[in-house]
């Protein structure tokens, strides 16, 4: 039941698990499974603001609001974590068709969302929609990590 934050369009293969699963049952006997993160993953995103962008050491990187508080996966998983831009009303620093590290607030390294990443354009004021946070995002994050304020939480029904 893997979840695969490198292409998130790939999905696991349930009817093919469910016939496989249902041949290795003995009469009488009922298998049961825990799909846990492998269907919570898809329900929840993540979405911060970017601070600031800018170049040290020769790479970029976008500074967001948040961090490893509110979404530790990357960082535990060592993967960048599949996102999307919105772009926001800036005149603030920008950097386009750059590779770009997105990082939090926290005085740590390892507060980082993804690395080098390829982007037409990001600029502070945008927004970044992080995918795949409904899964062990908020629930393995190091909560009230030097005091910062925790996420707003909005449920949307169908």
């Amino acid at each position: 039941m893997a979840v695969d934050y490198g292409t998130p369009g790939t999905r696991f293969d349930w009817k093919q698990y469910g016939a496989e699963v249902a041949d290795l049952a003995q009469p009488g006997e009922t298998l049961r499974i825990e799909p846990g993160r492998s269907i919570s993953v898809y329900a929840g995103w993540y979405v911060t603001e970017v601070l600031d962008v800018k170049r040290a050491h020769g790479q970029w990187y976008a500074v967001l609001r948040g961090g490893t508080m509110h979404i530790r996966t990357p960082v535990t998983k060592q993967h960048n974590q599949p996102f999307d831009i919105l772009t926001g009303n800036s005149d603030g620093p920008a950097v386009a068709n750059e590779p770009v590290t997105l990082v939090g607030q926290l005085c740590t390294p390892k507060d980082v969302f993804a690395r080098e990443v390829p982007t037409d354009r990001i600029a502070v004021g945008d927004l970044v929609a992080f995918a795949m946070a409904g899964a062990y995002a908020w629930n393995i994050s190091h909560h009230d990590f030097l005091m910062h304020p925790k996420p707003k939480f909005a449920y949307l029904g169908a």
